[in-house]
């Protein structure tokens, strides 16, 4: 049997291994862009991987070579497609700055009027400003640069650019190979590595790795979807109002998305000073106002990816203060350049974990909560009911008490069957459910906009093909989900209820009286009364003022995410439910979820 070492002797060794390992990373640190990039392109290509072998059952080692055969082949071809297009178009957005340089350097700020007797001169504070522009774009100051750069180039010599170009190829393949080994044996090397771990210590080890992959999961295929629509989206935007260089303005935003909560800003820069110094090519608004639409299409994009795509894309798990991200941007600029400007985000995220577990076992305390957000929740349930007495109950229509369609959801799913080499069934399922969530929140801020601009002929034409389009139910089919009317008039017994939707409120009287649940409801919102509300106003604190309880003392169920975040930001106890289109990990807000309204009345 081999010596145990003493506690001193272990503490002494891990002490040498952390120095060693430091002082291993500051001597190395020249490779470290490298390997990150290698580790980058490992990741990305085991997603496609991953996740055909999955659906096709083939050999590994086969399918990555024939990834990273398409991945080389695909470096190879794209750049040289688009060098040609990229360069025009960032010589042409270059003029634009320099022309709107040119424009700073023109313009004179004059006094600003406050009073008759007082006024404000801001010529000498913009005096440093204008001697910074001159010094940018001066000729002199350019033509030296410009000498200095070729003289410093033919100083190198032919030697030193085959010698770069050599050394370029070769950390190209290098990194290819490495990626294509990591991909080939990554499960094999997992599996050793775990094996290594003590017993007693693998399942919290194990969720602690499994945290840490979810961060840098839900950052680098989260943060690339996200630039990709953002990027889109943009270009299209400002294609249409007229903006110079909108395909730039695109890619410069789909850029900045890897700098979290600041990339969105600085993005829009560049846009807005191109609206406001040259204007549109063909919107005849003065340059002021159409910089202020610009703006305007800037911030709806950023609120509709922090509202919509980064819940569902990144997840919460990324989700850092912008005052943390700042200074995490700072500090990697000065540790990695570009890559560390990039990868600050995720970094900070993964390091809130290990901190947080280092901490809570230095103090003897559960390191992660549980896993089944569900029970948790589920537990907190009574405490949370007893801190606030419910008195009011309001509840969503579509999804939540009236039944969805699902044979429309099944049509759709059979219309993805052309994806069935690359989805499983459920996947497609579940992706026709998505798709159908999405349709119906967009087709009642339709009817809602309609609503609101007293169109309600037109809401009540259009609302009938819309309702079919996205598996809402129309009048001849109202049918509640199960169990609901006896769980309803459990429910009324004890406490107030009200309904809030977005539907007429015709639709709603229909329902009520086809499904025998007229007289259990003392408010009912329908998209009539949102209209005369206030547009700030939440639609659950226009049912609970309806309802004369504070918002604090209702219960918001629903079957969207949408619905229950409101609600709960304007101070309601919300319940997510499973029966209609939305899935368990939209409410991960919610205070519960439950697979089916009936079930409410064993809560409350």
């Amino acid at each position: 049997m081999s010596t145990r070492w003493n506690p001193f002797f272990k503490q002494l060794v891990i002490v040498i291994t952390l120095v060693a390992m430091v002082w291993l990373v500051t001597r190395t640190s020249v490779i470290l862009a490298p390997v990150i990039l290698t580790l980058l392109l490992a990741y990305l290509v085991s997603l496609p991987v991953d996740r055909f072998i999955r659906n096709t059952g083939w050999p590994r080692t086969p399918v990555v070579f024939i990834t990273e055969m398409v991945v080389i082949l695909l470096l190879l071809t794209v750049p040289a497609a688009i060098t040609p297009w990229l360069i025009n178009a960032l010589t042409s957005f270059g003029n634009t700055l320099v022309n709107i340089v040119q424009e700073l350097l023109e313009a004179t700020p004059k006094p600003i009027s406050i009073t008759p007797s007082w006024s404000i001169d801001l010529g000498p504070y913009y005096a440093p400003i204008n001697e910074w522009l001159h010094g940018l774009i001066s000729p002199d100051l350019m033509n030296i640069v410009s000498l200095q750069s070729i003289l410093s180039s033919l100083a190198t010599g032919a030697a030193g650019v085959v010698r770069g170009a050599i050394n370029g190829v070769f950390w190209a393949f290098l990194i290819l190979v490495v990626a294509f080994y990591i991909v080939r044996d990554g499960p094999a090397i997992g599996k050793a590595i775990a094996e290594q771990v003590p017993p007693p210590w693998r399942p919290e080890l194990g969720r602690l790795w499994r945290e840490l992959c979810h961060i840098w999961d839900a950052f680098v295929r989260g943060q690339l979807i996200l630039g990709v629509i953002v990027g889109i989206v943009v270009w299209i935007a400002m294609t249409i109002l007229g903006v110079r260089n909108a395909p730039v303005l695109g890619l410069l935003s789909g850029m900045l998305e890897f700098v979290p909560a600041i990339g969105p800003f600085l993005a829009a820069i560049p846009g807005v000073a191109i609206g406001l110094f040259i204007g549109s090519t063909w919107l005849p608004l003065p340059n002021l106002w159409f910089a202020i639409l610009v703006m305007g299409v800037y911030i709806t994009i950023q609120q509709v990816e922090n509202l919509y795509l980064l819940p569902r894309i990144v997840g919460r798990r990324v989700r850092l203060h912008p005052a943390v991200i700042i200074v995490g941007v700072l500090a990697g600029n000065e540790l990695g350049g570009i890559l560390g400007i990039l990868l600050a985000a995720p970094t900070i995220a993964a390091l809130r974990v290990l901190i947080g577990y280092i901490f809570r076992k230095l103090f003897d305390m559960e390191p992660f909560p549980p896993e089944d957000a569900e029970r948790g929740r589920a537990a907190q349930w009574p405490a949370l009911v007893q801190q606030t007495p419910v008195r009011g109950i309001l509840f969503d229509l579509d999804g939540t008490l009236l039944e969805i369609d699902r044979e429309r959801e099944r049509e759709l799913a059979r219309r993805l069957a052309f994806l069935s080499d690359f989805l499983s069934e459920s996947q497609r399922r579940r992706l026709a459910r998505r798709g159908l969530l999405a349709g119906e929140l967009w087709a009642n801020r339709f009817l809602g906009l309609l609503a609101r601009l007293k169109l309600d002929a037109r809401a009540k034409q259009w609302e009938p093909a819309l309702r079919r389009f996205t598996g809402t139910r129309l009048r001849a089919d109202f049918a509640t989900t199960p169990g609901v009317p006896d769980a309803l008039r459990i429910l009324a017994r004890n406490y107030r209820l009200a309904i809030v939707t977005p539907r007429s409120r015709e639709d709603v009287a229909v329902f009520l009286a086809r499904c025998g649940l007229r007289g259990l409801f003392s408010a009912i919102i329908t998209r009539e009364d949102l209209r005369r509300a206030r547009l700030a106003q939440p639609a659950a604190v226009v049912a609970a003022n309806r309802l004369d309880i504070p918002i604090g003392q209702c219960v918001m169920v629903a079957d969207t995410k949408q619905a229950t975040q409101s609600a709960k930001r304007a101070g309601a106890l919300t319940v997510g439910v499973l029966c209609g289109f939305g899935v368990e990990g939209d409410f991960e807000d919610a205070d519960l979820v439950l697979s089916s309204t009936a079930q409410l009345r064993t809560w409350l």
